[in-house]
């Protein structure tokens, strides 16, 4: 859990032009709109949210705690859903960046 911490801690104290300079491949290189419009197309739905679970899940391995306390897919889909419609011109990983501090900050309360 400290290793998450430290991280997340790290990249909050970059200024923004260097943290929207980082390298995100993948879905999550997409903007939030396109996760948005993503419920138009099965195929890309599902490579969206598999890409989201991925990277939640692969922060989750690599820490000492348990972060997303059981995996519940619907919640992490919702939430992403709410972020991106309040900015959508984010990158997909940042949102899911900004999801996985939140769910580690639940973590370390409980």
């Amino acid at each position: 859990m400290m290793k998450i911490v430290a991280v997340i801690a790290f990249l909050l104290l970059l200024p923004t032009p260097l943290r929207a300079g980082a390298t995100i491949v993948g879905a999550g290189s997409q903007s939030c709109s396109a996760w948005t419009n993503r419920t138009k197309n099965a195929i890309v739905k599902g490579a969206f949210e598999s890409w989201v679970m991925g990277f939640v899940s692969g922060l989750n391995v690599s820490g000492d705690r348990e972060i997303v306390g059981g995996g519940d897919y619907t919640a992490i889909v919702a939430w992403m859903d709410q972020r991106c419609r309040s900015r959508p011109t984010d990158q997909i990983g940042i949102a899911a960046l900004d999801l996985a501090m939140e769910l580690a900050g639940n973590a370390a309360k409980r």
